[in-house]
């Protein structure tokens, strides 16, 4: 019953939420509109899911400064966390089936979200340099999880490295953030959502106004380290 009951929210909150954004979105520079009905649509779905959660951290985040949000990935609902608890006007990643959904992806693309294709590995490296490379250009920050794809248990995957480069290229500083419980709420391959606790920790910003590219790995390294160490601790 509550699969059925969130499926209702997300129809009729897409249909609620996506209207305003196809409308406005294109000529919301800053996303400062459309990051408010995303807060808003993601908060909604995640009060239909019954899902509880406390959010660590907030005061190391300026809202008015650009980052890049690192965030291990274990569930299909990460995104409304991401979105829900991140003060900053962000766009992530999505995969492109997602701007197929009628009306969704529309607004999807209003909404200035970057569009990744996984089936071809090097047109997709390519298109997302390219519009991340334009995202440092605006005050927009972005969300990436580096492990490319959901894990099944808490142990984090390798991280990939294009996200840290172009932080890096850009000397824009980067906020390892851990989502803890997510993938109890909602396992990757069920359709069942359990709704537990979940706990969301932002550690102290990296910069990387002193890293060069030959210190990628380390600053992989110290991210890696700070989304475990929070994993382990909440």
């Amino acid at each position: 019953m509550r699969t059925i009951w969130v499926v209702f929210h997300l129809f009729i909150s897409v249909l609620c939420c996506s209207l305003p954004i196809i409308l406005l979105g294109w000529f919301d520079k800053n996303k400062n509109f459309v990051s408010r009905i995303c807060k808003f649509w993601s908060r909604w779905m995640l009060w239909s899911t019954g899902i509880t959660y406390n959010v660590f951290g907030l005061d190391l985040i300026d809202k008015e400064k650009q980052y890049v949000f690192m965030c291990n990935h274990t569930s299909a609902l990460d995104i409304l966390f991401g979105v829900a608890s991140i003060p900053n006007n962000i766009v992530f990643l999505a995969k492109k089936e997602l701007f197929s959904i009628p009306l969704f992806g529309l607004a999807m693309k209003a909404a200035g979200m970057i569009k990744i294709d996984r089936q071809n590995s090097q047109i997709a490296r390519k298109s997302v340099n390219d519009a991340i490379k334009s995202l440092f250009k605006t005050r927009l920050s972005t969300l990436i999880y580096p492990e490319g794809t959901r894990s099944q248990n808490s142990q984090l995957k390798e991280f990939k490295k294009g996200g840290f480069i172009l932080a890096i290229q850009n000397q824009c500083p980067i906020v390892p953030m851990s989502i803890i419980g997510a993938g109890t709420s909602l396992p990757k391959g069920s359709i069942n959502i359990k709704s537990n606790a979940v706990n969301i920790v932002f550690s102290r910003p990296i910069s990387t106004k002193k890293i060069n590219l030959d210190d990628k790995d380390n600053l992989i390294q110290i991210c890696r380290q700070k989304i475990e160490q929070n994993i382990r601790t909440y």
